[in-house]
């Protein structure tokens, strides 16, 4: 499992549209409704999700998710 200091990100450009992410982790990702491509819900999912979430990256045919530790905020309103 991941900690809080990890975020998920995509690689729309890679994406293969075949929406395992969305079927294994759905509040997580979804998929645009014209392409199919992913849509990235929630960049760093609450503990619960994370099973689910390395569970897409593995299924993935793309390999178009990745994990890398989360930048500090620097108070720009996020």
């Amino acid at each position: 499992m991941r900690d809080s200091s990890m975020q998920v990100g995509v690689d729309v450009n890679r994406c293969v549209a075949s929406g395992m992410c969305a079927l294994l982790a759905p509040g997580v990702f979804d998929q645009e409704a014209d392409t199919g491509q992913v849509v990235l819900l929630e960049e760093r999912p609450p503990a619960e999700e994370w099973e689910a979430v390395e569970e897409a990256q593995r299924s993935c045919p793309g390999q178009v998710i990745r994990f890398r530790e989360a930048a500090a905020t620097r108070g720009e309103g996020r």
